[in-house]
């Protein structure tokens, strides 16, 4: 079976350092308020997903000279995948805590919290490796 068509765009190198350096700052956002607790815990966890997605792209740009550009941001995912499965899967779980994180009624966990640093900054990491 033929991996499913996903909706992407054209990008150069340029572009998969811009995505990085983006990337980059979102993480340090994520770990300054990654200082405080209460709802500070949902901002960190959704300014993570935000540095896990711009990483992702800056990792797929590089590989594929293309990146997801629809809505879906598990479907990024699985573009990710393609290139780097394990890096696919901090994407994906990082995926799955975004609504939560960014329009839920309830304060995440310490343990979402430091699951998407850690997903977030492994992801930071792999895409400065690769466009640096």
């Amino acid at each position: 079976m033929s991996p499913r068509r996903l909706t992407t765009r054209r990008a150069d190198r340029s572009a998969a350092r811009s995505r990085r350096q983006i990337a980059e700052k979102y993480l340090e956002v994520a770990q300054i308020a990654a200082l405080e607790d209460g709802v500070a815990i949902n901002v960190t966890i959704g300014v993570a997903v935000l540095a896990g997605v711009a990483a992702g792209d800056a990792i797929c740009i590089d590989a594929l000279g293309e990146r997801y550009s629809g809505t879906d941001h598990a479907a990024a995912a699985d573009l990710l995948t393609r290139v780097d499965a394990e890096m696919g899967k901090y994407l994906r779980a990082l995926t799955h805590v975004k609504s939560a994180s960014h329009y839920g009624d309830n304060i995440l966990t310490e343990t979402d919290r430091l699951r998407a640093i850690r997903q977030a900054t492994a992801l930071v990491l792999e895409a400065a490796r690769r466009t640096t």
